[in-house]
């Protein structure tokens, strides 16, 4: 027992370095870019360039550690993190701010997906609900904390220790894997690496990715913007049909006839698309028409961080009792209801602005929960490695889509105020939301795809 423990924490610890490391960086753009003395356009590749490797990467590396081994595979992803975290504390230059995100990024493109595989397989399936509940807890909690976590520590201590308090965990994370990890017994598929459905997926992923991150500077109709959207279809769908012919595909498309995945795959997406969206405009919200300090603005982020860590594990624990199907449903009505408030509301009233953030912690907590469990189904070996890097990518992909979407909005109704003043200024930052109402509302029946309580229990 004392083994599965070990590992349970050895894979948390991974986890939660690969989720800080998603939000931690952003608040302390600042700081970072007067530190190492470059223009915010060329920084913000130190946060693309993590983007699109780990979407890119995290399937065929998962995969290579079905081939390789996924005890081993882990350990080189926490090396491979612990080196990003060291380059990235000690840049002084902008070159080797991005070689430490770049070693950082395939490091946590191997720990996310593997630490939730290995952690889920460890335990009989029968505790795998409790064994979700506490990985989700990490993921959720872990993204949640990164700017309030962000904020204080590049106010006290420097933006380098943002990256170099990685150091200790990834060297404890290290030690527990090392005395609880059985190496000699690492359980080794004998197939072929599937390279060409390897390259086509890396392929198709930065392509999309780049088009996501670049929307906002390109424009919709701009030429590169469409070649890159046509690319990426065309390579997806080249995709689909490699895999659907080799012997050993780089993902089993069985996964998707498989309708709870399916179901949580799309879900996954949209609730990381509307929680990403409220949290990269309303910090800028804050900070320049509220005219709060970035850690003011952080702490008030705080409460809807805390709901996301408690509903997310809760969500996990209740799933038996409630059912899939009521509880995302929920959650995606209080995300409507987050949305309606933000509308109505958060411009004039702050208190009115927090309980809407509160809300909408607890709606993307409560979807979450369910959509752990569910995506790891009861799914072994390759299945369980290839759901976990899916479901990892897909939500990386939702948070990528929410950034450049609203982001995008934001900006144009920046740039065509006439006259500048307070209300002008509330109007063009949360009158974006409004588009979103009645799509959430249109989204709704999605929910009932879910299985009901009677129907999820009769599944185990």
């Amino acid at each position: 027992m004392n083994r599965k423990i070990n590992i349970t924490i050895a894979m948390a610890l991974g986890i939660f370095l690969v989720m800080l490391d998603t939000t931690i960086m952003n608040i302390a753009l600042p700081a970072i870019q007067k530190g190492i003395e470059v223009d915010y356009n060329r920084l913000s590749w130190a946060l693309n360039i993590y983007t699109i490797i780990f979407a890119t990467c995290t399937i065929p590396l998962s995969k290579f550690g079905d081939t390789f081994g996924k005890n081993k595979t882990y350990i080189v992803g926490l090396v491979l993190f612990g080196l990003g975290s060291l380059f990235s504390g000690f840049a002084t230059t902008f070159v080797y701010l991005i070689i430490g995100r770049i070693f950082s990024s395939l490091g946590a493109s191997i720990l996310l997906p593997l630490g939730n595989a290995i952690g889920l397989s460890t335990w009989n399936i029968k505790d795998r609900i409790k064994i979700v509940a506490i990985l989700g807890l990490t993921q959720g909690g872990a993204a949640a904390i990164g700017p309030t976590l962000g904020g204080v520590i590049t106010d006290f201590f420097g933006w380098h220790w943002i990256f170099l308090m990685n150091i200790p965990i990834v060297i404890i994370g290290i030690f527990l894997s090392g005395i609880s990890l059985n190496f000699n017994k690492d359980i080794k598929l004998k197939e072929k690496i599937d390279w060409v459905g390897s390259l086509i997926s890396m392929l198709s992923l930065y392509f999309l990715t780049l088009n996501l991150i670049k929307l906002k500077d390109w424009g919709i109709q701009d030429p590169k913007t469409i070649m890159c959207f046509l690319i990426s279809i065309v390579l997806i769908s080249l995709f689909i049909f490699v895999e659907r012919t080799v012997k050993h595909p780089m993902i089993d498309l069985n996964l998707f006839k498989v309708k709870d995945f399916s179901a949580s795959a799309i879900v996954a997406l949209l609730a990381q698309f509307f929680y990403i969206g409220v949290v990269v405009v309303i910090p800028s919200f804050l900070t320049n028409v509220d005219h709060k300090t970035e850690l003011e603005a952080a702490l008030i982020l705080l409460p809807m961080s805390s709901t996301v860590f408690v509903f997310g594990g809760l969500g996990s624990l209740v799933i038996n009792k409630l059912g899939p199907r009521l509880l995302v449903l929920v959650g995606m009505i209080s995300i409507l209801l987050s949305y309606i408030l933000i509308v109505m509301n958060g411009a004039t009233n702050s208190t009115w602005l927090s309980m809407a953030l509160l809300i909408l912690g607890i709606g993307f907590g409560v979807i979450t929960g369910p959509i752990n469990v569910l995506a790891a189904s009861n799914f072994s070996g390759s299945l369980l490695t290839s759901s976990q890097s899916v479901i990892s990518v897909v939500r990386q992909i939702g948070s990528v889509l929410g950034v450049s979407v609203f982001l995008s909005m934001m900006s144009s109704n920046l740039k065509v105020l006439r006259i500048i003043n307070l209300t002008k200024l509330n109007h063009a930052y949360l009158s974006i939301y409004n588009i979103w109402i009645p799509v959430l509302i249109l989204l709704l029946p999605v929910m009932f795809s879910f299985p009901t309580k009677k129907k999820y229990l009769v599944r185990k």
